[in-house]
């Protein structure tokens, strides 16, 4: 190639980059009818419902699931000529689905690095780990139809083939709703050593000659060798530990009897973006919290880093109950304990382009919105975003968990005194309790209100895309702008 056909691809090139750039902007202004039109009828309605076995599924959710379970069929048999060959196929394929089941040690490390959220991280795991579990029957199925190798247990690969497939077999089966809701700390670390076990009973298993199979294999393990290199040069950072400055302190406190605060003192300055979480590694809890971490919510905001993390106690879960039950013991207004971290992980969405969001919550769900309703409270008071809006309707089963969360409240209404707009609206439906009065003034600046029973959520969504709840200078022509309904931990 000389110098002239170079000369002429980069110009060529530098044209047609800017035609596809006037292209782009063009679309532009279809770009939101589009996406409104794919959400109202393909993402968000549900073919099956929220269920303590499977669900929720949308369509959206169940076509894709569909495609990926056809594609993959397809495959097994294309130009295939014989069981034995279709199951060959099979094996190979597996080979291909396992190469993201074992991409990170940890799933949140891996979402983050795909720019996915977790729970479309956990989507794409389960798939491919059902995905690679039927191709791998039908490879087991199909060698013994055909049965073209002799098959004894006295030969040490084909031992390590049946440990490996019965890892794997054990492995789809704790993985049921029912066994991971049992116990998740230790759904978690035998998921992890049956999957290890499993990976090296096929690595004895492969024959020398399956190259396309070793190819697999080898880029599978390489990515978890690089991956678990960066998450970890990358916990060794956030954390400090060679900075000379000391390692992460975990200071929790009690609210009340069964609710407590933990705020996570850090050596490092941290830039955390509102919606995000953080895994906690405490091992000196109890004698078995060395074996697991534990995900907390950051509930502090900030648009600079921050020194510190504060999280809230759910009752609910095991590692906070061996919390506040150390605190309590010692009759301690705080407890003070070593601790690791990993994070922050997440991806946090976009909030400053909306005039109205309204953010609905139940029970402890509160945690996960109060960092986005306090972005855009600084975002209102620094004139950096479009709110003019913000509703919070909560629903708790008891005034305990309003309690609870009392304090946290109060902390958005205290920031959200800029020229007395008070653009923060909270609203909160106690559903299991009985109420003096239908409508309650509530916290410490009165700006709260109680409800009794559940809110219509229709009748809410319908009143705030109204926009009467807004002030609009009269006789000036305003143009209303867009609405966000976003929440955490629905009880419909």
């Amino acid at each position: 190639m000389d110098i002239l056909t170079i000369y002429a691809i980069s110009v060529g090139s530098i044209f047609a980059l800017l035609f596809v750039l006037r292209i782009k902007s063009s679309l532009n202004p279809w770009t939101g009818l589009y996406a409104s039109f794919i959400s109202r009828h393909f993402t968000y309605p549900y073919l099956l419902g929220r269920h303590r076995l499977a669900g929720p599924w949308t369509r959206a959710g169940a076509f894709f699931h569909l495609v990926y379970i056809a594609l993959n069929a397809f495959l097994t048999f294309f130009h295939t000529t014989s069981v034995s060959d279709a199951g060959h196929r099979a094996g190979e394929l597996s080979m291909i689905n396992m190469i993201f089941l074992i991409s990170a040690l940890h799933l949140s490390y891996l979402s983050d690095l795909l720019g996915i959220t977790l729970r479309v991280g956990r989507r794409i795991h389960r798939a491919a780990g059902w995905a690679m579990a039927a191709l791998l029957l039908f490879h087991v199925s199909a060698a013994i139809v055909t049965r073209k190798s002799s098959f004894s247990l006295r030969r040490p690969n084909d031992i390590y083939t049946v440990i490996g497939a019965t890892c794997f077999a054990v492995l789809i089966l704790l993985s049921c709703a029912f066994f991971r809701h049992l116990s998740y700390g230790i759904f978690l670390c035998s998921h992890q050593a049956l999957a290890g076990v499993g990976v090296y009973g096929i690595w004895r298993h492969l024959p020398p000659d399956a190259r396309f199979s070793w190819t697999c294999l080898y880029t599978a393990l390489g990515i978890l060798a690089v991956t678990s290199v960066l998450q970890f040069l990358t916990v060794l950072h956030h954390n400090g530990l060679f900075a000379g400055r000391g390692g992460p302190r975990l200071i929790a406190s009690c609210e009340t009897s069964s609710v407590g605060k933990v705020r996570l003192a850090i050596p490092r300055p941290l830039e955390v973006y509102a919606g995000q979480y953080i895994n906690l590694w405490m091992p000196s809890l109890s004698w078995w919290s060395w074996m697991r971490t534990h995900p907390f919510v950051v509930i502090s905001y900030s648009p600079e880093k921050q020194g510190s993390l504060d999280m809230l106690l759910e009752p609910q879960n095991a590692v906070c109950e061996d919390i506040l039950r150390r605190a309590q013991a010692r009759k301690l207004d705080t407890v003070s304990l070593p601790a690791l971290f990993t994070g922050p992980h997440g991806v946090t969405e976009p909030v400053g382009c909306y005039e109205t969001v309204l953010i609905v919550a139940s029970g402890f769900g509160i945690t996960a919105v109060i960092p986005y309703m306090k972005k855009i409270i600084h975002g209102y008071n620094t004139s950096t975003s479009q709110a003019r809006r913000l509703h919070l309707v909560w629903q708790a089963k008891s005034l305990d968990i309003v309690s609870a969360g009392e304090s946290l409240l109060n902390d958005l209404l205290q920031d959200d005194i800029l020229d007395d707009g008070y653009i923060l609206s909270v609203s909160i439906y106690v559903t299991h309790e009985k109420l003096r009065q239908h409508q309650t003034p509530f916290g410490e600046h009165k700006r709260a209100t109680l409800y009794e029973g559940c809110p219509s959520y229709r009748d809410l969504i319908a009143q705030e895309a109204s926009g009467e709840q807004i002030e609009r200078l009269p006789n000036i022509e305003d143009k209303r702008g867009k609405m966000l309904v976003m929440g955490k931990e629905l009880c419909w």
